[in-house]
């Protein structure tokens, strides 16, 4: 009796082991099986949210946040609205070599499949991705310019990033457990100006606005219709 159970648990799990390998999160992210059935994206932005809970002041936090307009679907996975301004954070649980720069339109995660080989993934600019979603927000707010915006990709998954720490002063490339202590460096050096009435009204007017398309993928995924010049697949999400 108990060698059929055994049997039937090693059944699934290398069942459930095989269906991950078919997901392209997994393939991109070069997660575990374990991170990517039971959420290992999720969890890095629920420790991002954890993160931000704790920076101080007065402030609003929106996860996973959606919107639909003329130029596509548009996303972030948090968004902080404080008394110092408005937070945009797109987070990967990645693994590998991560390389790019904010202007390029593609990054590269770089993957060792062996002692002296290697492969390479293409995903969308996180910043670029970003860019989007904060269009989106002063869309719906145009009463609100002045709104000072900030841009931050955080990668956890023990990746190794090519250009972590740089900063252009509203955009930051950082590791997931740098973020603390950026956000209180972000926050110490800006000036305090939504009341917190400003920030409810913001947070009603984006969540009043918020949209889940039909069918939209919130997971990384490979985007076709973004294709590189070369041929190679890019990822979105």
């Amino acid at each position: 009796m108990i060698s059929w159970l055994v049997l039937i648990l090693m059944a699934v799990y290398f069942y459930h082991g095989y269906l991950s390998r078919r997901l392209d999160r997994r393939k991109l992210s070069h997660s575990s099986y374990y991170d990517v059935a039971y959420g290992g994206e999720k969890k890095c932005v629920d420790q991002a949210a954890a993160i931000l809970k704790d920076v101080g002041g007065y402030g609003k936090l929106m996860l996973d946040w959606h919107y639909l307009w003329e130029n596509g679907p548009a996303s972030a996975d948090v968004i902080l609205l404080h008394e110092t301004g408005v937070y945009v954070l797109e987070t990967k649980d990645y693994g590998g070599w991560i390389s790019g720069n904010p202007q390029e339109e593609y990054w590269v995660q770089t993957l060792w499949t062996g002692r002296y080989t290697s492969c390479q993934n293409y995903f969308y600019n996180p910043f670029l991705k970003l860019s989007g979603c904060i269009e989106c927000m002063k869309k719906e707010l145009p009463d609100m310019k002045w709104l000072p915006y900030y841009s931050i990709a955080v990668f956890g998954g023990g990746c190794e990033l090519e250009n972590a720490g740089l900063s252009d002063g509203e955009r930051k490339i950082i590791y997931l457990k740098q973020l603390s202590y950026t956000m209180y460096g972000m926050i110490r050096s800006s000036r305090k100006f939504l009341s917190r009435q400003v920030i409810d009204e913001i947070y009603d007017r984006l969540q009043g606005r918020e949209t889940t398309e039909t069918g939209l993928d919130k997971s990384p995924r490979l985007d076709y219709s973004k294709n590189r010049p070369d041929g190679r697949k890019a990822v979105s999400g």
